[in-house]
């Protein structure tokens, strides 16, 4: 192991301990991500994605991806993921949107969600892999840590299934951003992408599930229970994106062999 994916490794692991185990500070008890995200300023994730920011510039790290802004032709190789969005959105729209002030929430929260998870992996972890091992197996690896560490919102949720789930789906989702990432040179269109995915998530979230009706108890906006096939629609839903950024990556060997491409 090289010195720089140690430091990015380290540097993972408080990331981790705040994003997760501070913001329990924050909250009261086992919460549904959906009320995390809804209730106020998530300000545990503000402080994972400064944390980060911080150490990415205190290394020097300026090939993580955020020098570089995305073209228009950059930004349609998200077509796929913004189609999804899109009809989510919509989705939202017939259901009932939520109040405008959880909407601002939520858009907050996914911001610096989006933010923070992307220069943490597909930034400081993916180009300390990079400088260890060939492009493939750093792609993999940062996907599989990506994927594990969402397993990590059971101690946030109390959920030890719906956390696997997510973590799965996770792994895949993992896959497209990297593929954004380097298919494009910058930071900026996973990060974005990343963010409008999850407030689209969570809009439709707050929208089925009775968030538009005011501020009601906590309990009454916790999804139903899924049952045992609808439970894995998650992973089902992200797959496409999954084989999308696989077809973006198909000539990596030979296009990013060298990490600072």
């Amino acid at each position: 192991m090289n010195k720089r994916l140690g430091i990015a490794l380290v540097a993972l692991v408080i990331w981790l301990g705040i994003t997760v185990f501070a913001g329990k500070l924050f909250t009261d008890g086992d919460i549904s991500l959906q009320e995390a995200v809804s209730r106020g300023i998530g300000w545990a994730w503000v402080a994972a994605a400064g944390f980060i920011l911080a150490v990415c510039h205190w290394q020097g790290w300026s090939d993580v991806g955020l020098n570089r802004w995305a073209s228009f032709r950059d930004w349609r190789l998200a077509w796929l993921p913004m189609l999804y969005i899109l009809v989510a959105l919509g989705f939202a729209f017939v259901f009932g949107l939520p109040p405008a002030t959880v909407l601002i929430f939520i858009a907050i929260n996914c911001f610096f969600v989006g933010f923070s998870e992307e220069l943490m992996l597909r930034g400081a972890v993916f180009q300390g892999f990079r400088h260890t091992v060939s492009i493939w197996p750093a792609v993999l690896l940062t996907s599989v840590v990506f994927g594990a560490m969402h397993s990590l919102n059971v101690f946030v949720t109390g959920d030890l299934k719906q956390a696997l789930i997510q973590s799965s789906a996770a792994f895949l989702s993992g896959i497209l951003f990297i593929a954004l990432r380097l298919r494009t040179g910058s930071l900026w269109v996973p990060i974005i992408v990343h963010a409008l995915w999850d407030f689209a998530t969570f809009t439709v979230g707050g929208a089925t599930g009775g968030m538009h009706h005011g501020d009601l108890p906590a309990e009454t906006l916790t999804m139903a229970e899924p049952g045992t096939l609808t439970q894995f629609v998650p992973v089902l839903l992200v797959l496409p994106n999954a084989i999308y950024g696989l077809w973006l990556m198909r000539n990596i060997s030979a296009t990013h062999a060298n990490p600072e491409t």
